[in-house]
C-alpha cells in the first residue's frame, strides 16, 4: 500500500480511478486542479502522484513542477494523463493517454512503488517551450478557496499572483520563440517564479 495523490478535474475519472486505486490497497488523496494538488500533497506527503495534465487554475505539468521543487517531494514519482498527445517534460516517469486503462494504471503504480524512488527512469531531453496556462475562467478568489483553509491567508493570496505571474511568462516565453529571439533569460526568470511559489507553499499551514 502507498499515499497516492490524484489529480484530475474530471469527476468522473477521478473517482473511477480512485476506486480503482483504493481497491488494491492503496491511500488515496484526491484534488480537482492543480491549485488543490498543492495543499493536498502538503497535508497528504505522497508516495506517488498521479495528475491530470490540462486543469483550470493550475495545468498539472507546472503543479509537479512547484512540487518538484520542494525537498519533500523531489523523490516522488509521477504519472501524468492527458487526452492530447504529450511533450516529454523530463517530469514523469509515466505518460498515459486518456482514457486510462486501469489495469494499466495499476500496472504502472505498482511497478513505481516496488521500486521506491523508482528504477523507471523519467523521460531525458525536456523540450525548450514552456506550456502555457490555460487562463481562461481564471478566478484569485477561487483559487485561494482551493488551496483550502490555512492560518496566513495572506500566503494563499500570494501563492496565486505567483502563479499567475508564471502563466504572464509562460505567455511571454511563447511570444518571444515565435519571434526567434533568445528565451534563456525568459526561462531563468520562469524558473525563479516556480521557486518563490513553491517557497510559499511551505508557509501554508493546516
Amino acid at each position: 500500500m502507498s499515499r497516492v495523490l490524484l489529480v484530475d478535474d474530471d469527476v468522473a475519472s477521478r473517482e473511477a480511478l480512485a476506486a480503482v486505486l483504493i481497491s488494491r490497497g492503496h491511500d488515496v488523496s484526491s484534488a480537482q486542479d492543480g491549485l488543490a494538488a498543492l495543499r493536498a500533497a502538503v497535508d497528504s506527503k505522497p508516495e506517488l502522484i498521479i495528475s491530470d495534465v490540462n486543469m483550470p487554475y493550475l495545468e498539472g505539468p507546472d503543479a509537479v513542477r512547484i512540487l518538484k521543487s520542494l525537498p519533500r517531494f523531489r523523490g516522488v514519482p509521477v504519472i501524468l494523463m492527458s487526452g492530447a498527445d504529450m511533450r516529454a517534460e523530463g517530469l514523469a516517469q509515466v505518460q498515459l493517454r486518456k482514457p486510462v486503462i486501469a489495469e494499466r494504471l495499476l500496472e504502472f503504480v505498482e511497478k513505481l512503488v516496488q521500486a521506491g524512488t523508482s528504477s523507471l527512469k523519467p523521460y531525458r531531453n525536456p523540450p525548450a517551450t514552456r506550456t502555457t496556462a490555460q487562463d481562461e475562467g481564471w478566478n484569485p478568489a477561487l483559487a485561494v478557496a482551493s488551496l483550502g483553509p490555512c492560518s496566513d491567508a495572506q500566503c494563499a493570496v500570494r501563492i496565486c499572483r505567483g502563479i499567475e505571474l508564471m502563466h504572464a511568462q509562460a505567455a511571454r516565453i511563447s511570444k518571444l520563440r515565435g519571434l526567434g529571439l533568445d528565451i534563456e533569460e525568459s526561462n531563468r526568470l520562469y524558473d525563479s517564479l516556480v521557486q518563490s511559489v513553491a517557497s510559499l507553499v511551505q508557509c501554508l499551514r493546516a
